[in-house]
């Protein structure tokens, strides 16, 4: 029986009671909910799974797939309410979810994935009311009779990155069986996200009280990074995003995976450190912390592995460059302010942010203005139909909330670089020539991580 009083840290997450139908919110919920309804107006943040399905579809059982994964995870049917004691999320019933689906066949072939282009781009520009929904979107859009763009919008509120491949394990197990005029036996999570909710209110603090001293330690003293050549910076955030890509050669690519190897660390891991090189050059600073996303410790858990739901969280990683170091004792550094950083990654960024003295500015990100995203897999391969070949279909970025982004991932070349930034900060040769400065610093300290940072940029 499920006893409120006896909730630990350790204790596995339950199904909750059937009596309770108002749940409350996961800290990390609390903290969208009061960015959204306390700054109202503009787009609403948003996570997108997009994917081109080149063959055969059968759109019927798509879309039954589709309707499947909502009806198997409550919260893609959940809403919001306020309470005077605060928000509750309201869960709805079983019902699927209607799919939008756009026939742009008749257009001329050349016109016809530009228009697509177009039409997912407006949906991700929308701003969704929490209180009255919808919070998830999907549209299907016909390019050619075997060629279509499937696309799925969630409010950020209800879902993370890592739900985008839980969403995709379970159409690459559903769509087939549907296809072939079967019914799934797929096994119903044995939890929701309403039941870690649930748990997570009651729940003891002492691990929450740890990693809040820890993070007042790790970022006491912080700076906000500002780019030597970066423009005046506006009253407030709003300026459009635009992106510069780079692609790492598959040599390049592999020594980095050496190097890692070589340190006990990992690919991320080289990656990072060699940003955190990069930024302090270009910024004549070492105080500062770049922003990382974490899928949070509740993905660990066996029984919260395969849902969806919120559970991802930003940590600030302050790298220690102090005493001009080589690379390879900065690799070690690193190492060791990811790993200790993972131990207490539970704690909501935004509880973090509480602990800095940092006033909040609406032209600046609080705690770090750049991220690095790292991807091990390409979103397409993680979605395999018999008979469709599964293929991304970018899509630019409207705006950004840090001044910059760097992702990296697999590409059948190397390594894709993409630095996405804010125009109103920064400028396009500024990020150009950021994303070659990068390369040369990773080519250089895989060359030699003996030489001392100081060095590395002066080596061409």
């Amino acid at each position: 029986m499920f006893n409120m009083t006896d909730v630990t840290w350790d204790s596995p997450v339950r199904a909750r009671p059937s009596h309770l139908v108002e749940l409350p919110l996961s800290p990390l919920q609390a903290r969208w909910w009061f960015l959204c309804t306390s700054y109202p107006g503009g787009m609403s943040p948003l996570v997108d799974l997009v994917h081109r399905l080149r063959g055969p579809l059968d759109a019927g059982a798509w879309a039954r797939a589709v309707d499947a994964v909502v009806n198997r995870h409550e919260i893609l049917r959940t809403l919001f309410a306020s309470r005077p004691g605060g928000p509750v999320q309201l869960v709805g019933p079983p019902d699927g979810i209607r799919m939008e689906v756009i026939d742009l066949r008749d257009l001329p072939a050349g016109r016809r994935e530009e228009r697509a282009r177009e039409l997912l781009d407006e949906r991700r520009r929308l701003t969704l009311d929490l209180e009255t929904g919808p919070l998830v979107h999907t549209s299907l859009l016909r390019l050619a009779d075997d060629d279509h763009v499937w696309r799925m919008t969630i409010h950020h509120i209800l879902a993370d990155g890592a739900s985008l491949a839980v969403i995709d394990r379970e159409l690459t197990a559903l769509y087939p069986v549907l296809a072939a005029g079967r019914e799934p036996d797929l096994p119903a999570p044995a939890v929701q996200y309403g039941d870690y909710a649930v748990w997570q209110a009651h729940a003891d603090t002492e691990q929450a009280d740890e990693d809040r001293a820890y993070w007042r330690e790790q970022l006491a003293g912080l700076v906000p990074l500002e780019l030597v050549e970066a423009l005046p910076r506006p009253a407030a955030k709003g300026a459009p995003a635009a992106e510069v890509t780079r692609t790492l050669d598959a040599e390049l690519t592999r020594r980095i995976e050496e190097l890692a190897r070589g340190a006990r660390g990992t690919r991320f891991m080289v990656l990072l450190a060699a940003l955190h090189v990069l930024l302090a050059q270009a910024s004549g600073q070492d105080g500062f912390a770049i922003g990382i996303p974490v899928a949070g410790a509740g993905r660990a858990r066996p029984e919260l592995a395969g849902i969806v739901g919120l559970f991802n969280n930003a940590l600030a990683l302050r790298g220690d460059l102090s005493g001009d170091p080589p690379f390879g004792e900065l690799l070690a550094r690193t190492r060791e302010t990811v790993l200790d950083a993972l131990d207490h990654q539970e704690l909501p960024w935004g509880q973090v942010v509480a602990l800095l003295d940092e006033p909040a500015d609406p032209g600046r990100a609080q705690g770090f203005q750049a991220m690095f995203l790292h991807d091990e897999v390409e979103p397409a391969a993680r979605l395999v139909l018999p008979g469709l070949r599964v293929e991304g279909f970018p899509l630019g970025i409207p705006r950004v909330l840090h001044d910059l982004m760097v992702y990296a991932g697999p590409s059948p070349e190397g390594l894709s670089l993409k630095f996405v930034y804010d125009t109103g900060v920064l400028a396009e040769p500024t990020v150009t020539a950021l994303a070659a400065t990068y390369e040369h610093l990773l080519r250089t300290a895989v060359e030699d991580p003996g030489l001392r940072l100081s060095e590395l940029g002066k080596q061409r």
